[in-house]
């Protein structure tokens, strides 16, 4: 018997427009994660402001950009226990007035600001 890899491979964890349109360089004002950290190709990642485990949805006002490891470090932690004002507020103000086809950044970021109100997040 020959075994062989499935093709395509299966991929895990989530795509979504925020995150297609950074990887094609669509996004060029943002550099930085939602918790302050470099973004790469290779460790970028969408993270969950209510976590998937306590109800979020993978919806694009519930997520925002960050490294694999802020990702993974958090978990289903309280957000506040890792999340700034400070660092909110330098995340949002890279999608100030950027727009693509498929992406309107000052939307996305009233959408944010929604999102962190009922998590009891004001800014």
């Amino acid at each position: 018997m020959i075994i062989e890899p499935i093709k395509p491979q299966p991929t895990f964890g989530y795509s979504n427009i925020l995150k297609t349109e950074w990887l094609k360089g669509n996004l060029k004002t943002v550099k930085k994660g939602f918790y302050g950290d470099d973004l790469t190709k290779k460790t970028v990642s969408l993270e969950h402001l209510k976590p998937a485990s306590q109800g979020g949805k993978t919806i694009l006002p519930n997520l925002v950009l960050a490294s694999k490891r802020m990702n993974q470090a958090r978990g289903c932690d309280d957000l506040k226990k890792y999340a700034t004002k400070k660092g909110i507020v330098e995340y949002l103000v890279q999608f100030i007035g950027v727009k693509t086809k498929r992406f309107d950044g000052d939307e996305y970021i009233a959408n944010i600001l929604k999102t962190l109100k009922t998590l009891d997040i004001n800014l």
